[in-house]
Parts: structure tokens; C-alpha cells; sequence
């Protein structure tokens, strides 16, 4: 009888470890739950798209050394990412403006679906994408997406007549222009980088196509079907008087 009665409470134990190991859990699901709710009232998740895709960990170590925090990379394709930041909540608008300054992303705005859905656009329906960084001297600075329907998004930072953000759209004439220059080329062959690590007073020119990025800083041994292509994207540019 004794050892029934035992049986019979070790069993009873035994179903009851179960319960109470669920109730831990979820009380500690609560408690990850309200610091999350804190955290989120102490900061502003801002959403950042990279210049330079290649340049994860340089971006990543200006967050991180500028004493905020990187959340992830919520795009990771290979010539396009974005993550999510944090940014302290009273600061916001600091921050905003100082990594719209820092010439490393071309987005920084406060994280939602919006944004996210807006850089997937991206991705998927830009032609081609053109970048020029600064120089020791008077270069212009700039960055374009010429996109399939033919809208155009040019933004002006440096030693242009237009500074900030100006939309316009290609005429149907310019838009097969600008696609069949382009598919002329043998972009994906191309090496990823034109360059003389010697000479460092030339601005760059990164260009982007089907999902791949060349960087042009010395232009005797690029291809000259590449050239011309290059050529056209900036007469229009020059003709719209967004550059000299």
C-alpha cells in the first residue's frame, strides 16, 4: 500500500513539472515582451539602404562607433542592402539629417513597411543605377536611378547646379536608347573594378546593371560599348542641367 501511495505522488509530481516549466516560460515571454516595450520607447528604429553594397562592415562599424545600435540587414541581396538601426528616440532628428549627410546611404528614413516595400521597388525595377563620389577637387557628386517606365530619381550632393532630389522621366525615344546601349554591353563580364590603387585623386563611377556594380576610376581599359552608354546617361544629365 505504501508503495502505491509513493507511485501515486511521484506521478502526480511528475505531471505537474510540465505546468510549471510552461508557466516559466510564459512569464519570461512577458518579461522579454515589456523590455522590448521599453527598449522601443527609448529608441527610433530607422531604416538605412547602403551606397556601396560591398560595404557592410564599414557601414556597420559607423553605426556602431557612432554609439547606436545595428538591428540587421533586412535586404541582403547581393548589390542591394538595407537594415534597420537605432537610433535614440530623442535624437531622431539628428540622426536623420547626420547619416543623410554621411554620403554612405542613399536611404535613411524611420523604418516601416512603406520603406521596405519601396526598396523591394527598387530592386526590382531599376535599369540602371549610377554613382559618382568625391574628388580632391571640383568633381560632382551625385547619384541616379534610371528606372524600367523610365522615371528618373537624380540626387545632387556635390558640385552640382541642382542639389537634393529631382524626379523627371526619359522619353520613350531616350528610354530604348538607354536599354539597348545598355544590352549591348557585356556587363556581367566585366571586371568589378577599374582602377589604379596608386593614384588617388579621381572621383568614382559605380555603375549598376542587372543586379551587378562595375567601379570606374580609370577609364583607358573599359570596354567602349560601356563608354558610350555612360556617355548618353550623362548628355542627358547635362541637357537637363543637373550637371556642368
Amino acid at each position: 500500500m505504501k508503495l502505491f501511495l509513493l507511485f501515486f505522488f511521484v506521478l502526480a509530481l511528475s505531471c505537474n513539472l510540465p505546468k510549471q516549466k510552461i508557466e516559466k516560460q510564459l512569464q519570461e515571454k512577458e518579461v522579454k515582451k515589456e523590455i522590448i516595450k521599453e527598449v522601443k520607447k527609448l529608441y527610433q528604429e530607422l531604416f538605412i539602404v547602403l551606397k556601396n553594397p560591398k560595404n557592410v562592415i564599414d557601414a556597420k562599424s559607423l553605426i556602431e562607433n557612432s554609439g547606436l545600435i545595428w538591428n540587421e540587414l533586412v535586404i541582403n541581396d547581393q548589390y542591394f542592402k538595407a537594415a534597420t538601426i537605432n537610433v535614440p528616440i530623442d535624437k531622431e532628428d539628428f540622426w536623420l539629417q547626420r547619416l543623410k549627410e554621411s554620403n554612405v546611404f542613399s536611404t535613411v528614413e524611420i523604418s516601416s513597411n512603406e520603406a521596405l516595400e519601396k526598396a523591394k521597388y527598387l530592386i526590382e525595377n531599376t535599369l540602371v543605377k549610377l554613382r559618382k563620389t568625391h574628388c580632391y577637387r571640383n568633381c560632382s557628386v551625385y547619384d541616379i536611378t534610371f528606372f524600367k517606365d523610365g522615371k528618373v530619381i537624380f540626387n545632387g550632393i556635390e558640385n552640382v547646379p541642382t542639389k537634393g532630389k529631382h524626379e523627371f522621366t526619359l522619353t520613350e525615344k531616350q528610354l530604348k536608347k538607354v536599354e539597348r546601349l545598355f544590352s549591348q554591353t557585356s556587363f556581367n563580364t566585366y571586371s568589378d573594378a577599374f582602377i589604379d590603387k596608386t593614384i588617388a585623386d579621381l572621383p568614382s563611377t559605380f555603375i549598376t546593371y542587372k543586379k551587378k556594380q562595375v567601379e570606374i576610376k580609370i577609364w583607358k581599359n573599359v570596354p567602349d560599348e560601356l563608354i558610350y552608354a555612360y556617355k548618353y546617361l550623362e548628355e542627358i544629365l547635362i541637357k537637363k542641367e543637373l550637371i556642368l
